[in-house]
């Protein structure tokens, strides 16, 4: 079955930090890790995995490479994404 899927996609940061920060407090992060997240992302993924022809509709920015990436990886067609 075809589908498309019109929704969000977008690099998720995750920070590390050795304890919670306090109320006034700064502190330096000793890891910064970047993951493909975003609800229409994961659904178009759920979709092809479960043996559709997906199609993806949406925009990613300049440092969205890693988006596009994914969306090959799994056999999404982007032509729609600008």
């Amino acid at each position: 079955m075809k589908m498309v899927v019109f929704g969000s996609l977008n690099i998720d940061k995750t920070y590390s930090l050795e304890d919670f920060v306090r109320p006034g407090q700064t502190v330096s992060a000793y890891k910064m890790e970047q993951f493909c997240g975003g609800k229409g992302l994961n659904q178009a993924i759920a979709l092809r995995r479960a043996g559709n022809e997906v199609y993806f509709a949406g925009a990613v920015g300049q440092d969205g490479g890693m988006l596009l990436e994914m969306l090959d990886a799994n056999g999404i067609n982007r032509e729609h994404v600008k």
